[in-house]
């Protein structure tokens, strides 16, 4: 009887750069290589960003999206700087008019849901056409964050939801659709048998430490991302860009992260501090308009001596 040939399986550990050497591979959280990768105006790229959103957003679509092209953006009138220097980094609409931006995001941002559902919001409200012949005929709007930093408490890694009817849970409009990618919480784990989506996600979390791709992305819509993913495919102008970007957002992560080490104590200590003034001063307050000391106390968490105090 003949034996069967048998291939062992690869670890995963094998495809991963070593100790001081470097990916041929761009980081796509760095907003110079996504947009190099998902370039909706070139073929190739375009061809990229098609794979993505079908993939991603396969339970939100009602059909599979053809083609996408750059959307011009509205200007934002809302008279927060803030909000017109926050950027999306792809702004695009599919052929039948749906509005799609995406976010990738290293580090961590306060309110980030409700960033994301101001940033829809302005999909919505741009879309308004001037005089009275408008008749609200507003298209669906898909926005895509995919963050480096943990954003919700649960262990799922994709995060979807749209405005739904309470009552039966179905959906209520399609004009806000909202995806959310943790990729922190990605595991170092990939299988051909793997889904779309878990491909997708274990490519974007390490691509940029791999020295090649796993068998398990031989895909050809993976591999064609990989090639254009490459560093050595980037002009000396992009190159020197994008080292400056990368080196200055992981600068600054290390930096944060050794600060709180660093000075936790310290760090607590000062908070603290804040709350308590706050807290006294809301004190202060009841105190001036005749509340009992024991109710204030109470309702503060200082003791009835700190109360009499103020």
């Amino acid at each position: 009887m003949k034996k069967k040939n048998f291939t062992p399986h690869k670890s995963l550990e094998d495809y991963l750069v070593k100790p001081g050497e470097q990916s041929p591979y761009a980081n796509l959280l760095i907003d110079l290589a996504f947009k190099k990768a998902f370039d909706p105006d070139k073929p190739v790229s375009r061809e990229n960003l098609v794979n993505l959103l079908n993939d991603l957003l396969a339970p939100q679509l009602k059909r599979p999206i053809k083609s996408v092209k750059t959307r011009n953006v509205a200007k934002n009138l809302s008279g927060s700087k803030e909000s017109r220097t926050a950027i999306f980094d792809l702004h695009c609409e599919d052929e039948a008019g749906n509005l799609i931006e995406i976010e990738v995001q290293i580090r961590k941002l306060k309110n980030f849901s409700k960033r994301l559902a101001f940033y829809a919001s302005e999909m919505v409200a741009n879309q308004a056409e001037i005089g009275t012949g408008w008749k609200f005929n507003v298209k669906p709007t898909y926005v895509i964050a995919i963050t480096q930093k943990k954003v919700f408490k649960d262990n799922r890694i994709i995060h979807r939801a749209t405005t739904v009817d309470l009552e039966t849970g179905e959906q209520f409009i399609d004009s806000y659709n909202y995806t959310v990618i943790e990729l922190s919480k990605v595991p170092f784990f990939i299988e051909k048998r793997s889904d779309s989506s878990s491909k997708w996600l274990f490519f974007f979390r390490y691509l940029h430490r791999l020295r090649k791709l796993p068998e398990a992305l031989s895909e050809r819509k993976f591999k064609q991302l990989t090639e254009c993913s490459r560093v050595s495919r980037f002009s000396k102008e992009e190159f020197e860009a994008y080292q400056k970007v990368y080196h200055k957002e992981w600068d600054h992560n290390a930096m944060v992260d050794g600060i709180f080490e660093d000075f936790a104590d310290e760090i607590n200590a000062k908070i603290a501090e804040n709350v308590s003034d706050k807290t006294r001063e809301i004190a202060r307050r009841m105190k001036a308009r005749n509340r009992p000391v024991d109710e204030i106390a109470e309702d503060t968490g200082l003791t009835k001596k700190e109360v009499m105090a103020l």
